[in-house]
């Protein structure tokens, strides 16, 4: 389940659980309010580029010209490392976005840092996006808590 599943029609599965959606859905209204005020665009489930069968993300920071500065999945902990892997698809077409992955299971950040390229965890320090002004743990909070 992830980045380059194919969800395509309606009843075709696995689709992410519930509770993806709603950590989805609460990054959306917490930091999409910010983003708008910085002139950027934040995507739910949308390509990362305007090729409709591109890979589709579970959420992309876009600038005005649809360029993606930062990309963010949320996953379980059995499809995490698979994901990470896929995420370097991305990696090799947008170089200077921001990579996340969110194991919700665990409840564990990971941020992909290009200048050494490895991935980091919120275990070791506290991660941010460059778009954002607080850690990127406080956008994923449930807002339905």
């Amino acid at each position: 389940m992830g980045l380059l599943d194919n969800y395509t029609g309606i009843g075709m599965s696995p689709r992410p659980k519930w509770q993806h959606q709603i950590l989805k859905d609460s990054f959306l209204l917490n930091a999409g309010p910010e983003i708008r005020r910085n002139g950027l665009l934040l995507l739910g489930e949308t390509t990362v580029t305007d090729d409709w069968d591109d890979l589709a993300p579970d959420l992309v920071i876009f600038d005005r010209q649809f360029k993606p500065l930062s990309i963010i999945e949320i996953t379980t902990h059995k499809e995490c490392k698979a994901i990470i892997r896929k995420c370097h698809v991305l990696i090799q077409r947008f170089p200077d976005a921001e990579y996340f992955v969110y194991d919700y299971e665990e409840d564990l950040l990971y941020q992909y840092v290009a200048e050494e390229n490895v991935w980091i965890t919120s275990e070791e320090e506290e991660i941010s996006s460059q778009y954002l002004i607080r850690p990127l743990m406080d956008y994923l909070q449930n807002y339905y808590e």
